[in-house]
């Protein structure tokens, strides 16, 4: 609850960027409901080949037609299932990993701290594309391999945040505290040390969320992530950057600004959380 109070009261206080918050929030809901409810709005079988190539927006196709005559709309509209999808699975896979691993490593120190991290700061000094693209290709495109290969990307990131407040914690008067009465390292790590690193670990979801949008895009966009005819906006944009310079403009934009405008709305999320832990709760 203390969590939900703290995501809901930003948008009941007048300050500066209330306003990008709001945005971020309604961006991000709005696609989640369009992904829920996509069998009920969606006018057309997005995988359907029709007689109207290359239609443009209309009110029967309100964003145009591709070279197959399929329906842009409607791929937009099952392509967000795609993309929340993958995210989803990859940053549960990441946070299911880097958490527990940045806890060990931090709390224990020693010879597991210094293995840990030399392994992650490994991982951490590829180009997470290049990376990505890499366990991608090894994996074969699916929507679950491409979860994989951007989970991997971004356990480091979770593991030296949560690493970095373990070694602060650790040492406080709460946690000597607890050592003190016979506490187990287990249950001092759940008990004392997590909860304390929940607001870093949302701050760094947030932010990661929107950049794993890119790369799932960019993963779709090489044919790294589904096979055709499925809908997704990486796959969209690269079926339609061939036919910009023919003038068959909403190919690509729908696809690219649809692709935009998630990735801002968790950024704006993620940045509003920042600003409130940097200030301070209030």
């Amino acid at each position: 609850m203390r969590i939900i109070d703290f995501l809901i009261k930003p948008l009941r206080e007048r300050k500066p960027g209330r306003g990008l918050l709001i945005f971020g929030v309604i961006v991000v809901l709005t696609v989640v409901a369009m992904a829920i409810l996509a069998p009920f709005i969606s006018p057309y079988n997005p995988t359907q080949i029709g007689e109207d190539i290359f239609a443009p927006p209309s009110l029967k196709h309100p964003m145009g037609t591709n070279n197959l005559g399929q329906d842009m709309f409607s791929r937009i509209i099952w392509g967000s299932r795609i993309i929340l999808y993958v995210v989803a699975v990859a940053t549960t896979l990441s946070i299911a990993i880097g958490v527990p691993l940045g806890l060990l490593s931090g709390y224990y120190g020693g010879k597991t701290d210094r293995v840990l991290s030399m392994i992650m700061d490994s991982i951490y000094s590829f180009p997470s594309l290049i990376l990505a693209i890499v366990i991608a290709v090894v994996l074969g495109p699916s929507p679950i391999n491409t979860a994989v290969a951007i989970s991997f990307v971004y356990v480091p990131t979770y593991f030296r945040m949560v690493r970095g407040q373990t070694l602060s914690l650790k040492g406080q008067l709460f946690v000597e505290a607890a050592k003190a009465i016979g506490t187990k390292s287990s249950e001092i790590m759940r008990k004392y040390i997590l909860p304390n690193v929940l607001p870093t670990i949302l701050v760094v979801f947030t932010l990661s969320v929107a950049d794993a949008i890119l790369t799932e895009a960019g993963l779709s966009f090489l044919g790294l992530s589904v096979t055709p005819p499925t809908p997704d906006w990486g796959y969209d944009l690269h079926v339609g950057q061939p036919f910009l310079l023919d003038g068959y403009w909403w190919l690509a934009f729908f696809p690219g600004i649809m692709i935009m405008l998630l990735a801002m709305g968790f950024a704006m999320i993620g940045e509003a959380i920042n600003e409130r832990f940097s200030l301070g709760t209030r």
